[in-house]
């Protein structure tokens, strides 16, 4: 029997598992040219730039603060706040946000999802900070739109990975499932809390070892995990 076939259900991580060239965040951005394209008219190039870096510094601070796991600050809120953007460009430089947060999932990565969810059913569990309707649409864009039973972004709530509740939001959408896999990247918040749970897990990492169930390079490898 295949490693994969011990499982009902597959729940992947986003960024660094099946989705790259996200957060692209930093000096060299033209975060301006991003707000008048995403139709912010009012701030100018050197308001939007602060802005973004202030929000962007904040949000980090806390991502790593294991205080704020279960309350982590929504993107307008994160702006209000730390950059104390006026409340009628929120939705503009959420926008702005959102699209430098984004990435692409190669076509490569497309048709082994694809073909994974012919035999399993699978969901994604990701933490970001934008409205996940461009996730979704990317999903959708690229042949993915149709293949995840669920999909649990962190932003549509206040609690982040490596906290339990997304893993059991997720895992709420297969109520009849008798084993869970989980796949992501990152061991702290992807592999530690699925193993908390008692689920199996397949870390993406480059070092080919580790304590998951099964160490691979890339979800590419997934199919041919050996048992």
């Amino acid at each position: 029997m295949s490693f994969l076939a011990q499982f009902d259900v597959i729940l992947l991580d986003l960024n660094g598992t099946f989705m790259f060239g996200h957060d692209r965040f930093g000096p060299a951005e033209d975060y301006y040219a991003t707000y008048r394209a995403c139709g912010g008219t009012r701030l100018d190039r050197a308001a939007v730039m602060t802005m973004m870096a202030r929000c962007l510094d904040a949000l980090l601070r806390v991502y790593e603060d294991p205080a704020h796991v279960d309350d982590f600050p929504t993107l307008p809120e994160a702006f209000a706040t730390f950059a104390r953007a006026p409340a009628d460009e929120l939705a503009s430089l959420c926008a702005t946000f959102a699209a430098h947060e984004l990435g692409a999932v190669p076509s490569a990565h497309v048709a082994v999802l694809q073909a994974v969810s012919r035999s399993h059913r699978l969901g994604v569990v990701s933490n970001i900070c934008g409205d996940p309707t461009r996730w979704r649409a990317h999903f959708a864009a690229v042949g993915l739109g149709s293949i995840f039973t669920t999909t649990v972004f962190s932003s549509e709530g206040r609690s982040i990975k490596p906290s339990l509740r997304l893993f059991r939001q997720a895992a709420a959408a297969f109520p009849d499932a008798r084993r869970m896999l989980f796949v992501g990247d990152s061991w702290e918040r992807d592999i530690v809390p699925a193993k908390q749970l008692g689920w199996g897990t397949v870390w993406i990492s480059e070092l080919g070892i580790g304590d998951a169930d099964r160490v691979i390079p890339s979800v590419v490898a997934l199919p041919t995990v050996a048992t």
